[in-house]
């Protein structure tokens, strides 16, 4: 065959397969021309041919999935859209139906599952992912407040208590010694000071461990002595009296100091006891002024009794008793109500010691006593005891006002008494007594 003629055949060949096609397409299939007005077929979506549910490339074991029944995220009559002439639809999601949000997701981690959260609405929380899973966006914290509560201080475990106090008291010594010379007493001399009357001020504190109940406790004070008096008796063999003479206190001062080292505990919810150990410094200076006969003793220029040999503005004698004392006692408080309040120690003294210079001052050359002070005497055997006791009344939690009493008194019963002016001598001590007492005001706060 020519090269003509081959070219003729196909040509027809062609012709004849596009009719062919046309026939077969109907109206509504056309090829795209050749121009610049080409389109693609229109294709009826409801004629289409259905997905390949298992295409060539899905291994024959596996399982394939259904394909998912979309419904509309919103309004089930709203989402048309015609594409070629038909009616196509967004899928309808009913959100009641809608599985549950994963609490999960891949990118929660194992301990922190999320919470469910809605997303503006409570009907339109749920989003589906797929038929088993749902997924949902963790919940973000709200973020702390800038402004932080302030955190409460911790109760300290101390506990400082701080005050002054003043003391209105009397007080008395009581000296007798023996010389132990034929003839005379026992005790050949005594000397009875007696309502020294004093005002004194001190400040105390103490400090409290609260977890250990452990304390520390001190005071110290010191004030005048404005009056009082002295009487001087000196005796023969059989305690005859041979001279009784008295004189005024009109002027003197005392000084003391405590601490005491202590535990205490609560054997009850209002009522708190302590026990403690502690030293006891007191000092005190007393000078009497004139001499008034008692007795009649012309030696002495007591012609008759009553008489005034020495006037009132000569001092004649002084006192200055130094006592160094080991406390153990035990103290308490007990709470009445949220105000009211009674607190109160007592305190033996097992042992104490003490010196006395006594200054006869008119009787100061050396041919007689020697320069005052010129009799010494002094005890390492002395005892005792001291109480106090407060109504105490708090103003605020920390402010306490209270008012109460105190005694102390301390006794030696042996000790020696040395003259002047060499001192060469010592003669019995047979007693030496200090008592002081009276009513005492204080204000203290607590820290």
């Amino acid at each position: 065959m020519t090269r003509a003629p081959l070219s003729i055949a196909v040509t027809l060949l062609l012709a004849v397969s596009a009719m062919a096609a046309r026939a077969a397409g109907g109206d509504d299939a056309q090829w795209p021309s050749l121009g610049d007005d080409a389109q693609w077929p229109n294709v009826k979506l409801d004629d289409a041919p259905p997905i390949n549910a298992r295409p060539a490339f899905i291994p024959p074991d596996e399982p394939v999935a259904k394909p998912v029944k979309h419904t509309s995220l919103f309004a089930p009559e709203t989402s048309r859209l015609d594409i070629t002439g038909s009616t196509a639809e967004w899928p309808n999601v009913k959100l009641d139906e809608a599985p549950q949000i994963n609490p999960k997701p891949a990118f929660v981690a194992d301990k922190a599952a999320a919470k469910s959260a809605s997303v503006s609405s409570p009907n339109m929380s749920r989003l589906e992912a797929s038929d088993s899973m749902a997924a949902q966006w963790p919940n973000v914290t709200k973020a702390p407040p800038q402004h932080m509560p302030e955190v409460e201080p911790q109760p300290t475990a101390f506990v400082f208590e701080a005050g002054t106090r003043y003391w209105y008291s009397f007080g008395n010594y009581r000296f007798a010694f023996s010389n132990g010379v034929q003839g005379f007493g026992t005790p050949t001399s005594t000397l009875d000071w007696k309502n020294l009357e004093a005002h004194s001020g001190e400040v105390f504190a103490r400090l409290d461990h609260k977890p250990s109940g452990f304390f520390v406790k001190g005071l110290v004070g010191g004030g005048a002595l404005t009056s009082g008096y002295i009487d001087d008796k000196d005796f023969f063999e059989a305690q005859a009296k041979f001279s009784d003479t008295r004189s005024q206190v009109q002027n003197g001062s005392l000084a003391y100091a405590m601490i005491d080292f202590g535990w205490s505990f609560q054997p009850a919810h209002n009522v708190k006891v302590g026990v403690f150990a502690g030293y006891h410094y007191w000092s005190e200076k007393a000078t009497a002024y004139g001499l008034l006969c008692k007795q009649q003793q012309p030696a002495l220029g007591c012609a008759f009794v009553g008489a005034v040999p020495l006037g009132y503005d000569v001092a004649v004698g002084r006192y200055e008793p130094t006592w160094h004392a080991v406390r153990l006692g035990m103290d308490a408080k007990v709470a009445i109500d949220q105000n009211w309040s009674w607190s109160g120690e007592i305190a033996a003294v097992p042992y104490a010691s003490v010196e006395n210079k006594d200054s006869h001052l008119l009787r100061q050359s050396y041919a007689d006593l020697g320069p005052a002070p010129n009799v010494i005497s002094d005890s390492s055997y002395a005892y005792g005891v001291e109480a106090e006791m407060f109504v105490n009344y708090a103003i605020t939690p920390n402010i306490e006002i209270g008012t109460g009493l105190r005694y102390w008194g301390l006794f030696a019963r042996s000790g020696s008494t040395r003259f002047g002016p060499d001192f060469g001598t010592k003669d019995r001590l047979d007693n030496f007594d200090q008592q002081r007492y009276g009513v005492l005001a204080h204000i203290k706060g607590k820290f």
